[in-house]
Order: structure tokens, then C-alpha cells, then sequence
């Protein structure tokens, strides 16, 4: 009797005994799916590692830049450098990595972090948990010192926390790459360039002249202005820009010198007289205004007065105050004679020197 009953009770139980496996098995399974996911940490998206300087040794910065993923509020941040990036692996610091003073510069997105404390390899920025509400961050650190290897690679391991001070349950994590290496040199040089010319006639860019270096003013008399002209052109890449003295003695005829006026002074038929000036003239016709477009080069201000003349040995005649590429001046010549001046033929060699001043 007691074995029937038994065997009924099996009988009605049976069909069952799947059903409860199967209900079983899904229970578990949501507790899987909704529970396990409220405490899993999630990687860091958008990871870059940015570094100024990538020569080994050098003290440089980094801007590690990622994007939050957990709703989860953020107080800290850890940053170690390793050679390895997998964060489940032992930390091998690589060879000559210093970021034991870096200093945190820039912070963009989640803000309001500071260096809560830092080794030779790890720095930890805490803040007041917060939530986050702007997932794509930075944060620059300057102050770190580049591994010397260049033959291998570095990681730095990316961990948040809740918590203030990096401990406790990691909610982000990621790692992102960076590597050393001898940079490549490109070097070229501008040569420093004074280009200058002198002579009767030249052009503009004194790719020739007219190669006369002589001019015959004719003869000398009371009442008469005699005239000449010659030309020079000059260019410079120099920063301090160009300067061109006069040298020489006035006309003269054995012991016999013409004065000079030392201040700009028009020209006096009838008086002992020898100057120059970089202008056009009327008075006498001769002479034109600089050449160019380079507006910075210019005759000085005594020698710049139309129909204005003097003469002084070693002045400055012409100069500009930075880089000046070609320009052409036109240096008039005037000489006047006294009734009683003595007899002779008077003659000068002028001189013109250009200077640089790189």
C-alpha cells in the first residue's frame, strides 16, 4: 500500500521537476543581468595620451584625455605608469620615468581635481565625489620626466574611484600608449646677404652697372654750378638693417682744399663750395629720389633736403633699420668756385662703404 502511494506521489511529481530546474536557472539568471552590472567597473572610451616632447630624458608634459562611462559619482582618479598596460599585471616602472614632480596645469571637463599624492610612477587626483556631467575630460600634467628607452613602449593605467583617495572599488578603468623616440632634426639656415653697388648707373638689382666710376664736372667759374651724379643700390637680410658712409677728402689741387658745409646748405655760385645730397634737386637740375619699394630705406636727414648740400667724411648717408631688400640712390654732386680761387685741377675720390648689422 505505502509503495503505491509512493509511486503516485512520483508519478505526480515528475512532469514538474523540469519546470522548477527551468525557473530556477532563470532566477538566477536575471539576478545575473540586473545585479551584476550595478557593480561592474566600465572602460574609459575616447582614451589618447598626448605628450609635448617625445626625446627620452626630457622633462616635458602629458594631457591624458578619456571619457567617463558609470553614472557612478567620481572623487578620485589614479594614474600609473607602467610598462605594461593590462591593470591585472605586476607594475614594471620604466627605465627613467620620474613623474614624482608633476604638477597638474589643465583639467577640462570633469574639473575641481588636484594631486593628492605622487611617486615616481603614480599620481592620484582626488576630489569631492561628484557626479559626473561632463564624461570627456583631460588632464595635463607637466613636470614628468620621458622614460630613456626608445626601443620600448609605456602604458599609463587609468583607474576611478569613488572615493577621494583611490581606494575602494575601481568604477572606470582603461590604459592608453606612448612610446620614446629620437626625434629627426630638420635644420636649414637663410645666409646672411649685404648686396651693394656703386657706380655711375646700376640697376635696381645691382645685376650690372655701367661700369664708370669717372665723371669730368667740366671747368670751374664764378658764376657757374658745376654738376655730377652717380648711383648705388643696396640690400640686406640683416635685422638691424644696412648703413652706407661717404669717405674721402673734399676737391682739391695740391694743398688746395674746397670747403664743405657740415650743415645742409644750398648751392652758392660764386663761393668755394663741394657737397652731395640723395635727392631730387632744381636748384641746380640734378639728382632723383630713391628707388624701391622698400619705404624703411632711406637717405639720412642731411643728405634728404632737395636742393640742400653739405659734405662731411664718414657720415652716414643713407641706412635702414631693419631687413631692406634692394634700393637704389642717386648721390648728386655740386661744386662751386670762388672768383680768387687758385688755379688747378681739383679732383676727390669718394668712397662709399655698406654695412650689415646682422
Amino acid at each position: 500500500m505505502g509503495y503505491q502511494r509512493k509511486h503516485r506521489f512520483e508519478a505526480h511529481v515528475a512532469p514538474w521537476q523540469h519546470v522548477w530546474i527551468e525557473g530556477l536557472l532563470v532566477f538566477i539568471f536575471a539576478i545575473l543581468m540586473f545585479v551584476t552590472p550595478a557593480s561592474a567597473a566600465m572602460r574609459f572610451q575616447e582614451r589618447s595620451l598626448y605628450m609635448k616632447s617625445t626625446l627620452p630624458d626630457v622633462v616635458t608634459s602629458y594631457t591624458i584625455s578619456f571619457r567617463y562611462m558609470s553614472p557612478t559619482p567620481i572623487g578620485s582618479v589614479e594614474m600609473l605608469f607602467c610598462i605594461d598596460p593590462i591593470p591585472y599585471h605586476d607594475c614594471e616602472v620604466p627605465q627613467g620615468l620620474d613623474v614624482s614632480q608633476a604638477v597638474l596645469s589643465d583639467q577640462l571637463g570633469e574639473i575641481g581635481f588636484s594631486i593628492m599624492s605622487k611617486t615616481t610612477n603614480r599620481v592620484v587626483l582626488s576630489r569631492i565625489p561628484g557626479v559626473v556631467t561632463n564624461p570627456s575630460s583631460s588632464y595635463t600634467l607637466k613636470g614628468i620626466k620621458n622614460p630613456s628607452k626608445t626601443d620600448q613602449s609605456f602604458s599609463v593605467r587609468l583607474k576611478s574611484h569613488s572615493s577621494a583617495d583611490a581606494s575602494g572599488p575601481e568604477v572606470d578603468f582603461g590604459s592608453v600608449k606612448g612610446q620614446i623616440s629620437e626625434g629627426i632634426v630638420i635644420e636649414t639656415q637663410v645666409p646672411p646677404m649685404l648686396i651693394f653697388c656703386v657706380a655711375e648707373r646700376v640697376d635696381d638689382n645691382c645685376v650690372s652697372t655701367n661700369e664708370n666710376f669717372y665723371a669730368n664736372m667740366g671747368q670751374l667759374d664764378s658764376e657757374t654750378t658745376l654738376v655730377a651724379q652717380s648711383q648705388m643700390a643696396v640690400g640686406t637680410n640683416a635685422t638691424g638693417g644696412f648703413v652706407i658712409t661717404a669717405n674721402g677728402v673734399s676737391m682739391s689741387a695740391g694743398t688746395t682744399v674746397i670747403d664743405t658745409p657740415s650743415v645742409p646748405t644750398q648751392s652758392n655760385p660764386g663761393s668755394n663750395q663741394f657737397g652731395i645730397n640723395l635727392v631730387e634737386n632744381t636748384s641746380p637740375a640734378v639728382g632723383t629720389n630713391p628707388q624701391g619699394d622698400w619705404a624703411n630705406a632711406v637717405p639720412s636727414p642731411n643728405y634728404s633736403i632737395p636742393n640742400h648740400y653739405m659734405y662731411i667724411p664718414g657720415d652716414v648717408i643713407a641706412y635702414s633699420p631693419n631687413v631692406s631688400l634692394m634700393k637704389k640712390f642717386t648721390v648728386s654732386y655740386i661744386v662751386n668756385a670762388s672768383a680768387g680761387l687758385k688755379a688747378g685741377v681739383y679732383g676727390t675720390t669718394i668712397t662709399y662703404i655698406a654695412s650689415g648689422r646682422f
